[in-house]
């Protein structure tokens, strides 16, 4: 044997010296490795922790941008408690570390610091619905589409409120729809309704603005999240004057009719276009939150029909033609018929 293979003999070998070297580093930045490992007299075991805590090393030195724990934590918190559903419902469908300019001005928020020109914040998609922003610890947390299905509405909510609407409005429940739903963090007891006189508790109370098309009123009220607290807002609220209205396309109605045929299996004869309306919907889905395209943020001209058979009233979104159409909810809403 000659000298250079002696030499080559007494060198270590470069993946035990990796792995040795991993182990050093790993007791410096993990020192409750050594803990943990001396209670493990399996050493199979001990490699494994020594590989998950590589695995989470590596994944914070090579990928700073990862959405922090803390951050994913307080996001789903945040939106089961305002829809009422468990977290583990909700998933992180996308997220981004985005930079905004910081405008400081002279009532600006004190917590600011307006010796930086910017501000980092997190923009997270949860379910593929929902956008939140969050300051880079998940402490801040702002919800950028309140609007949400009626599908999510406590029932003892929605008939709250239709109770109420129907009151004011001396109409029948069966003439009324909800046309909007907002989740919402009022900041205290009175709901952002002005209420002189009353003594309204500061604290953050979760609820809804909800609007009901009454006939040709529309009718908002601000609502806690179990409906006991219920508030018509007279600000919001408006009246629409009857106009010339333009008739509804030709052949759009028999679109939307064979539609519903399709997905609820209703005979023809038994429904009718109980009312419509043009719209200008705010992007190609026409603002429908359960729709799987993807959306053009370009507004779309369209119409709102309402189909009914006496006893439930579907509500469709069409663009101009009736190429895209959809149900505004992805459940019906189910009225008594009028007697």
């Amino acid at each position: 044997m000659n000298q250079d293979e002696q030499r080559r003999k007494k060198q270590p070998n470069p993946l035990v010296l990796a792995v040795m070297l991993t182990g050093v580093l790993l007791l410096e930045v993990h020192p409750k490795v050594t803990s943990s490992a001396s209670a493990v007299s399996n050493p199979m075991a001990i490699a494994g922790q020594l590989v998950r805590n590589t695995r989470n090393l590596l994944r914070q030195t090579i990928d700073p941008y990862r959405l922090p724990d803390a951050v994913i934590q307080a996001v789903e918190q945040d939106l089961s408690l305002k829809l009422g559903i468990p977290a583990s419902e909700l998933s992180i469908t996308e997220y981004s570390l985005e930079t905004q300019p910081l405008e400081c001005q002279e009532n600006s928020d004190p917590s600011l610091d307006c010796t930086e020109t910017s501000l980092e914040q997190w923009r997270i998609v949860v379910s593929d619905r929902w956008v939140y922003r969050s300051d880079p610890q998940g402490q801040t947390l702002e919800l950028e589409t309140p609007d949400v299905p009626v599908s999510y509405l406590p029932a003892e909510v929605a008939n709250a409120v239709l109770e109420a609407s129907a009151r004011r409005s001396r109409l029948d429940i069966a003439e009324l729809s909800i046309t909007q739903i907002q989740v919402r963090d009022w900041p205290n007891l009175c709901l952002e309704v002005d209420a002189s006189g009353k003594n309204c508790h500061t604290e953050t109370v979760t609820g809804w603005q909800i609007a009901i098309a009454a006939g040709n009123e529309r009718l908002v009220y601000h609502v806690d999240h179990s409906g006991e607290v219920l508030l018509f807002n007279s600000a919001l609220s408006s009246r629409m004057e009857p106009l010339d209205q333009a008739p509804l396309p030709l052949g759009l109605a028999a679109l939307v009719k064979a539609d519903l045929i399709k997905t609820v299996g209703i005979s023809p004869d038994q429904v009718e276009v109980a009312e419509y309306s043009p719209q200008t919907w705010r992007d190609s889905c026409l603002g429908l939150l359960h729709s799987q395209a993807v959306c053009d943020r370009n507004s779309v001209n369209g119409w709102r029909i309402v189909l009914s058979n006496g006893g439930t009233r579907w509500v469709y979104r069409t663009d101009a033609t009736g190429k895209t159409l959809g149900l505004e909810t992805s459940i019906s809403e189910h009225r008594d018929p009028k007697k």
